[in-house]
């Protein structure tokens, strides 16, 4: 908050390019990979413009409304700058009240006009009044998110994909074998339109002893959807992922620009990704949930009149090796005190894992 106006810029550029220098490794699967430093760079100037207008002024008086409101900014739609959510693992309460709170009392420590005594005192006072006393949750039995460590160069592969599919079969029948409740497999787990292949009837069976969560493609005409198939009691439906991650999935700019750019970089026959226009709650003989996919896991939108657990599936192979699996296990984690629900996060490269409400309670699956 007392950084000098002439290198808010500079700051700005570092924190986009630390922060979010992975948006640009998923180029390493497309025919133009030599655009990753340039992608990493326009992502750095994107916050190196946010952070010039947030510390515009040095007035703390304009600097803390101003990092208060900085959460409710997205560049392009791109919402994974929230700067509260760095509280997630912490004593603090998570609400946008108690960040206020905390900036304020940061702003009293930092202000020179001020008896030092008085401030410190009143610091103190806000600080302790935004702490959250800690709780656990007990643990989540009966349910197995999946971790899979499929590289992405392997995921398309016609060569992998037997292999990758008899993996998944093995899985469920291992937990079925545990007696587990329900197996949740990651995003795209059956790289292939499901609902398009003779695989429907085997798992349609093994729904007779066990709920199964998988992420799959479903196709319909020349639309593609990223999916979440949901299979119980000799039965399946589906949820499409309604919020598209900007970029990589969709273009945020007017259709014009938008359909030039998907021809650019993906050619002219490519099939036109699809998203559903809303949430689709399912209740199952294992818990009642919302499924998401991946990027709208981390959206606050996604949590708005959901039930009380959150099944989340993700394909982190695109960015790692990165900081991408910690910035979004730190937001999900704040999205689930925040709304206080239980998520269930089932990835490919990286751990899953059961997200708590609570500060304590967490549950790894390696």
């Amino acid at each position: 908050m007392r950084l000098k106006a002439k290198q808010r810029f500079l700051f700005g550029l570092f924190v986009g390019l630390g922060m979010f220098y992975w948006c640009a490794l998923s180029f390493r699967y497309n025919p133009y990979p030599f655009l990753i430093p340039l992608i990493a760079l326009l992502v750095a100037l994107c916050y190196a413009v946010l952070f010039y207008l947030l510390l515009f002024w040095q007035s703390l008086l304009y600097r803390v409304p101003a990092l208060w409101l900085s959460s409710y900014i997205h560049p392009f739609g791109f919402d994974w700058f929230v700067p509260d959510a760095f509280f997630a693992y912490s004593f603090f309460r998570v609400d946008k009240l108690s960040f206020l709170i905390i900036l304020c009392a940061l702003a009293l420590l930092l202000e020179r006009h001020l008896s030092p005594l008085y401030a410190r005192i009143f610091a103190g006072v806000l600080l302790l009044s935004s702490l959250q006393m800690p709780r656990a949750t007990l643990p989540l039995k009966d349910i197995t998110p999946i971790s899979t460590h499929i590289n992405q160069a392997d995921k398309w592969s016609n060569a992998e994909l037997k292999l990758n599919i008899d993996a998944n079969f093995a899985r469920i029948n291992e937990a079925i074998g545990k007696h587990q409740k329900a197996v949740i497999l990651p995003e795209t787990a059956f790289p292939i339109a499901l609902n398009k292949s003779s695989l429907i009837l085997p798992l349609l069976q093994l729904s007779q002893q066990i709920t199964i969560v998988a992420g799959a493609l479903y196709e319909e005409g020349n639309t593609i959807y990223n999916s979440t198939y949901i299979f119980d009691k000799g039965r399946y439906s589906y949820a499409h992922k309604v919020i598209l991650a900007p970029f990589g999935e969709s273009m945020p700019f007017p259709d014009f620009i938008a359909n030039a750019l998907d021809r650019f970089f993906f050619g002219a026959e490519v099939f036109k990704l699809g998203h559903a226009t809303h949430f689709t709650d399912t209740h199952t003989s294992a818990l009642a949930f919302r499924p998401l996919v991946c990027y709208e896991g981390t959206s606050a939108k996604a949590y708005k009149d959901s039930p009380p657990y959150l099944v989340v599936l993700s394909n982190n192979a695109w960015f790692v090796p990165s900081i991408e699996p910690f910035l979004q296990r730190t937001l999900l984690k704040y999205y689930a005190r925040r709304f206080h629900k239980t998520i269930i996060h089932s990835t490919n490269q990286s751990p899953a894992y059961i997200l708590s409400p609570t500060l304590f309670g967490d549950q790894i699956f390696q």
